[in-house]
């Protein structure tokens, strides 16, 4: 009962000491008795207004959950170490895992696969920075569930950046992941290449 407040809990004391009234009332009144249909009439009212509020409390046990489970917010940085560090190029296209993690709140991020997945649908902001590597060219991607939604592009050299985000309406199980293309390279030193989000409004 640890989820309930005052007001709560001074409701179910109050559903429980009725259910010891109704316990009482089908020991104790016929509904047979002409005599005591008043007072039958009465149990039965005491018995509805004990379902609405049954009902009630469950709906505040389902809130309570859904509200643990509606606290989501990540953020991560390319690498856990201070050097500069410079990855790639790759051959093939190339999930990049951010290892260092700022926020995990939800436990939605997975830095050993550098994948988000989503606790529960809802409208998340994600954003994604890199910085360009030594083959100065960065070229990478937010990937949901293997579908591009946006990139960003960069040519302009080695130290070069570039940064791009957009609010995404996810559903409960999707998975977003940065994918960098083949010849391309990403560096960082814990604070320039991150990727982070967080939930807007569950849905």
């Amino acid at each position: 009962m640890g989820i309930f407040g005052s007001s709560q809990r001074s409701a179910l004391k109050t559903y429980n000491s009725r259910t010891q009234v109704i316990t009482f009332l089908d020991q104790e009144v016929p509904t047979t008795n002409p005599e005591k249909q008043d007072e039958v009439t009465m149990k039965e009212r005491e018995m509805s207004l004990l379902r609405q509020l049954e009902a009630r409390l469950e709906k505040l046990e389902r809130d309570s959950e859904a509200k643990g489970r509606s606290q989501v917010a990540f953020s991560a940085s390319l690498v856990t170490v201070e050097q500069w560090t410079h990855h790639g190029p790759f051959d093939t296209p190339t999930t990049l895992k951010f290892k260092k993690v700022t926020t995990n709140v939800g436990n939605a991020y997975d830095p050993s696969t550098g994948i988000f997945t989503a606790p529960v649908k809802g409208i998340y902001y994600i954003r994604f920075t890199g910085c360009v590597g030594n083959s100065g060219d960065l070229n990478a991607a937010l990937m949901k569930n293997n579908e591009n939604m946006f990139a960003i592009y960069d040519t302009r050299g080695t130290h070069g950046s570039g940064s791009n985000g957009m609010p995404l309406i996810l559903e409960e199980g999707d998975q977003l992941s940065i994918t960098m293309w083949p010849g391309n390279t990403i560096f960082d030193q814990t604070r320039l290449s991150t990727f982070s989000g967080f939930l807007l409004n569950s849905m």
